[in-house]
């Protein structure tokens, strides 16, 4: 009897005790869903309205305003040269001479044939008014007189090709001819440009023709002059895209002054589209997965939400958000890789709306 009583107090211990164990069990279950609720700590920053400027970066290589290879319209010999390389030549300075002995010869003996024919018409014409000579004489002068003129103009137009001289003011290359060498035709005698303005040449995307017009700032750098920018605007538009690429080609003109550009220089241009207002967020909210965007919004309850947005336009450290917050709205820029949609968080501290 005495045993039996012994192992029914035994069981009953037992059943206790793992009566208490199972609910000491499900106390630490409750405490250890209560530790994974923890807040995580996180830095919020504001939604903001602000203008958000948009520009576009492109490649163009810098000509002159006006460019030409300098030859001769004769072949012969050069007599003088009237440059230096380098040289900055005003509009009609004379450059180059051939060698005009035999045009000169020609012309001193056309010159007198002239003078010749004009005292023969001037008798004739006498004759005539004096009715000794008929009127035809008249007529035969004044055509022989007309040929002697235009043989000495065609004299003076040869000689005159004999010479070369700047079509317009600029600055000439290289000398490439010397005295005395037989020059052809087809021979470059030096480059002459103008470079008082540089054209640059670049292209943009055609979602970029509403934004771009003549008469439009642009900015332009090269790496000669890294730490200078040359201002200048947009001069014309092609009136073509290129079918392939869709895309336009933008001429802008750049005052050189300085002469610092060159022709053949790589110019890079960058265009200001102008400002517009839009909804931003700092760069690092935004989390991306796949094509889809999204930002955890945290409100009054300190609960982080998942808020999927559409972005636009992107500059340094701002995002420009086109859909799925609010201005004022706040969202985490920090702590965020332990963030969850519904979980609460901690806020240590909220950026301005300009950090």
């Amino acid at each position: 009897m005495r045993t039996l009583v012994a192992y029914s107090l035994a069981l009953i211990a037992i059943l206790t005790g793992l009566w208490f164990g199972f609910f000491a069990g499900g106390d630490d279950a409750e405490a250890e869903g209560k530790r994974s609720m923890t807040a995580t700590p996180v830095i919020l920053a504001p939604v903001v309205e602000a203008p958000f400027a948009d520009s576009l970066e492109a490649l163009g290589t810098a000509v002159a305003n006006e460019s030409v290879q300098l030859t001769a319209n004769r072949s012969d010999l050069v007599r003088a040269v009237h440059f230096t390389d380098g040289q900055e030549v005003a509009r009609g300075a004379l450059l180059v001479e051939l060698e005009t002995a035999e045009e000169e010869a020609r012309l001193a003996e056309a010159t007198a044939i002239l003078h010749e024919r004009e005292a023969a018409h001037r008798r004739a014409v006498e004759l005539f008014e004096q009715q000794i000579a008929p009127e035809s004489d008249v007529e035969t002068a004044l055509a022989q007189l007309d040929a002697a003129r235009s043989q000495l103009k065609t004299l003076e137009v040869l000689i005159a090709d004999h010479k070369v001289t700047a079509p317009f003011a600029g600055r000439l290359g290289l000398r490439r001819v010397s005295v005395g060498a037989l020059l052809q035709s087809s021979t470059v005698i030096a480059t002459l440009d103008d470079l008082s303005v540089v054209k640059v040449d670049f292209t943009i995307p055609e979602t970029w023709l509403s934004a771009v017009h003549v008469d439009q700032p642009i900015t332009a750098r090269t790496d000669a002059w890294p730490a200078q920018t040359f201002p200048g605007t947009v001069s014309a538009v092609d009136t073509r895209l290129d079918p392939r690429t869709r895309s336009a080609t933008v001429r802008a003109e750049v005052p050189n002054g300085e002469r610092l550009l060159r022709p053949g220089m790589l110019m890079k241009v960058v265009v200001d589209r102008g400002e517009s207002p839009s909804l931003q967020v700092p760069e690092d909210a935004v989390v991306q997965k796949g094509d889809k965007h999204y930002v955890f919004v945290v409100g009054v309850d300190k609960v982080a939400h998942q808020a999927d947005v559409e972005i636009g336009r992107r500059r340094v450290g701002r995002v420009e958000v086109l859909a799925g917050v609010t201005a004022e709205q706040r969202v985490v820029v920090q702590g965020i890789a332990r963030v969850r949609d519904g979980v609460p968080v901690e806020i240590v501290a909220v950026r301005g709306a300009g950090d």
